[in-house]
């Protein structure tokens, strides 16, 4: 699939649709029936870094850029060239804007931006609610599941706030030994979590207790994502390692089962329905199937 003309950022699938962000300031509205790209929301100064779909009030796609842009787009036929809303967060020295973004279903949009800080903003009118301070650098990537916000950053830590008041909950990573990586993406899964990170490595928590470390890419890993035991990662080594994930109370495992060989840095991956979506630096879209 091919239709950005820079870097691919991250997915989004909801509606009928996938759509992707990119360095090109745009998003790409790709159908899943055909895989033909059908619109393309344009209007965001910076690149746009994160992507989600969101379906709570309306159907939803929101990107965030780097710029500290955060825009909200309808997704109802025919899609219209103008976002609903935009609103940008606050500058300041230390800025470099949106890096994440995710949703839990209350209402709240969450963001993890360059300025060191998880901001909880409300959907209906963009009002910014809270503001989770705590981290060292940058939060990179967000995840949320069963009543928990988990925002990994740049400083080599994984933070547990609650969805219910926003408060701290726990820090994860920073009493493992070794110098401190950053933490690229996150996956939430049951009481399964997974970070990929900088060195190549991937570590995974259960019930918030650590389990196991696995080095499993030649260079940082950009991008990880689950279905059901299967879990794929990617990165600058221009790899996707499939591994199966697997154990019991009190031990887990990973098990490599196949890798696909790509020709270009793998920057955002995503699977739907028993296919993979695989996005690249080279600014393509490649699709694979999975099976069973």
């Amino acid at each position: 699939m091919q239709g950005h003309i820079d870097s691919v950022t991250g997915f989004a699938i909801g509606g009928g649709f996938l759509f992707s962000s990119s360095f090109d300031k745009t998003v790409q509205v790709w159908s899943l029936q055909d895989f033909s790209q059908i619109h393309t929301f344009k209007g965001h100064e910076h690149k746009v870094m994160a992507v989600i779909y969101v379906d709570e009030e309306l159907p939803l796609c929101i990107s965030g850029d780097g710029g500290g842009g955060i825009f909200l787009w309808s997704t109802s036929v025919p899609m219209g060239k103008e976002p609903l809303k935009k609103w940008y967060e606050q500058k300041d020295w230390r800025y470099s804007g949106i890096h994440a973004l995710t949703t839990a279903g209350n209402g709240y949009l969450y963001t993890g931006s360059g300025d060191r800080s998880v901001k909880a903003w409300s959907l209906q009118d963009g009002t910014l609610s809270c503001i989770m301070d705590g981290h060292k650098s940058v939060v990179s990537t967000l995840a949320a599941h069963d009543g928990i916000l988990y925002s990994g950053s740049w400083d080599g830590t994984i933070r547990l706030w609650s969805l219910t008041d926003h408060s701290p909950l726990t820090v994860l990573g920073n009493d493992l030994p070794g110098t401190a990586t950053s933490v690229l993406s996150l996956i939430a899964n049951q009481n399964i979590l997974v970070a990929a990170l900088e060195n190549g490595q991937i570590k995974v928590w259960r019930d918030d207790v650590f389990k196991k470390s696995t080095q499993c890419h030649g260079g940082a890993i950009l991008a990880c994502v689950m279905e059901g035991k299967w879990l794929f990662t990617g990165g600058w080594d221009k790899i996707v390692n499939v591994q199966e994930l697997f154990g019991d109370e009190f031990q887990v495992d990973t098990r490599p089962v196949a890798s696909i060989q790509g020709s270009s840095v793998v920057t955002a991956l995503l699977c739907w329905q028993g296919k993979l979506f695989i996005g690249h630096g080279d600014r393509t879209i490649k699709v694979y199937y999975h099976g069973k």
